[in-house]
């Protein structure tokens, strides 16, 4: 199960957009986009929403909440100047509801809350709870535990209860709030509610649980209106055969999606989600996982000319849907146009490497020219089982200049004249890539940093020293990410290395500096 628990609905924030106009609940793109060639619009406005109108301002907050705050570790009243609020009085209301959230969210989802995928876990749910033919909105997220309650009245939102752990909420298959409060093992309680006919509040049904105000004794009660009577422990358990047991906020959303009715729908599409997680890989915040290299930081990424990603010039990026399943896969190209494509699926990023005979000429409907030799050509497309990918060949020319040439498409030879044709009623657009940044991104690649250090001492590899008849050589020594470290050596005895002095060369601007350094002697 994914493990989230977003930042939720600053109520007070909310409650003063509800006063505010509320647009049509128009169609929304749901990441995907035709033209292949472009990235989905992932906005904030973007809202991905089957409820109704009137709730569109409720998942707008809902959503800006999730975006702006994944991480609860924040000073409450610096959030709350930061969204603009200023009453004190609202000041105050949001910093408890601050800390609600903070104990909803310990424990549930901080292993992977770095990672953008975690967000495809919040969500909301529309249902006609109370049965009066407007519905409810329930945020919620995929576990279906129940955070907040809305009902409209007037086609304006209402917040009926917002809930945490020790203050949880679960929803019965009669469209019943079920809220429950502890205070420790001996002392609870369990509140059922209804929504009222035309959902302008709740409707208490019943309040009854177990005190140990006096400990170590306790005592079972009931409450109607305010005021609070003793039951007996029989009279108790009628009261749980009656409107359900206590549960805790696990069994209560196990009993949520197990009979409310509810559906959840997420916040996101995987279309988003993809955007970010490839960002989040660039940014070197998580992992991409390699079936070559195994789990990796990307910028460790290594061509499939070894090459390490960030000791590369890169040439460009594209982003485009290559197997048409509605989510884009993102391609970085090298100076030496060797590439690595990118593909999301199932919560982790994908990483596919090509040398670039394997991989050029990248079209928007995801077509690719390859060249195994001079004798052998064509194009393919890729799709993929789970993680791993598969290369779908479209035509295939074998011609090593003699006049028999053979020509295929699908697999099947075909004539030349059928070939033409076909590339004729199938044309493609090249795909257009773009500048690619990236924070490790190095400017100064390896080979030129050889060809700073072969300036500096105006020595090429394989140039004779006078004096020893010895071959000299520049060799790259260990590098950090910033500096490439470089050796003029001479080679002895066809084998052995004599440094005579290293430099190290700024990866990113090619400033030379001068490191202490003994030479071993010749």
């Amino acid at each position: 199960m994914k493990k989230c628990v977003s930042l939720l609905l600053c109520l007070m924030i909310l409650l003063s957009l509800f006063s505010c106009n509320y647009g049509s609940n128009e169609d929304t793109n749901d990441g995907s986009n035709n033209d292949s060639s472009t990235t989905p619009d992932t906005s904030d406005d973007q809202i991905i929403s089957t409820a109704s109108a009137e709730y569109d301002s409720v998942l707008e907050v809902y959503r800006l909440i999730v975006e702006k705050f994944p991480i609860v570790n924040q000073n409450p009243r610096a959030v709350a100047a930061e969204l603009g609020i200023q009453d004190e009085a609202e000041i105050e209301a949001f910093v408890n509801l601050y800390s609600s959230i903070h104990l909803f969210y310990l424990g549930r989802g901080q292993e992977d809350s770095v990672s953008p995928h975690h967000k495809l876990g919040c969500g909301y749910s529309v249902k006609d709870l109370n049965g009066d033919g407007v519905d409810e909105l329930v945020l919620l997220n995929d576990e279906y535990y129940v955070i907040a309650v809305f009902s409209c009245a007037d086609d304006k939102p209402i917040l009926l209860g917002n809930y945490m752990p020790r203050g949880s909420c679960w929803i019965d298959g009669e469209g019943c709030l079920h809220e429950n409060a502890s205070s420790g093992s001996m002392c609870f309680s369990h509140s059922i509610y209804e929504i009222a006919q035309g959902g302008e509040a709740l409707v208490p049904l019943a309040e009854y649980g177990l005190d140990d105000v006096d400990f170590p004794k306790t005592y079972y009660y009931q409450s109607v209106g305010r005021e609070r009577s003793s039951i007996t422990k029989a009279q108790y358990d009628a009261l749980d055969e009656q409107y359900g047991k206590y549960l805790g906020s696990v069994a209560g959303a196990e009993m949520t999606k197990e009979y409310s009715g509810l559906t959840f729908t997420s916040l996101y599409t995987e279309a988003e989600i993809a955007m970010e997680m490839y960002e989040a890989a660039i940014n070197d915040e998580i992992c991409v996982f390699d079936q070559r290299l195994g789990e990796i930081k990307l910028k460790a990424f290594r061509f499939a000319s070894n090459l390490r990603l960030d000791e590369s010039i890169i040439d460009g990026k594209a982003v485009l849907d290559m197997d048409g399943d509605g989510i884009c896969e993102y391609i970085i190209r090298s100076a030496s146009m060797d590439s690595v494509i990118l593909r999301y699926y199932d919560g982790k990023v994908y990483s596919y490497s090509f040398y670039f005979r394997n991989f050029f000429n990248v079209n928007t409907d995801g077509s690719f020219s390859w060249n195994d030799s001079l004798a052998i050509y064509g194009s393919s497309k890729l799709t993929f089982d789970g993680e791993l990918l598969i290369i779908k060949e479209i035509y295939k020319i074998v011609n090593d200049g003699e006049p028999n040439a053979e020509y295929y498409i699908d697999g099947k030879q075909v004539t030349h004249e059928e070939l033409l044709k076909y590339l004729a009623d199938h044309p493609n657009t090249p795909v257009d890539f773009t500048s690619f940044e990236a924070p490790w991104q190095k400017t100064i690649s390896l080979e030129k940093a050889l060809g700073i250090a072969s300036e500096y001492w105006n020595v090429k590899n394989g140039d004779i020293d006078k004096e020893t008849g010895f071959p000299f050589a520049l060799l790259p020594k260990n590098s950090n990410n910033e500096n490439y470290s470089i050796a003029l050596s001479w080679l002895v005895e066809g084998s052995h290395y004599s440094t005579l002095e290293i430099i190290e060369i700024d990866s990113f601007t090619g400033e030379i500096i001068i490191p202490d350094f003994e030479p071993d002697g010749k």
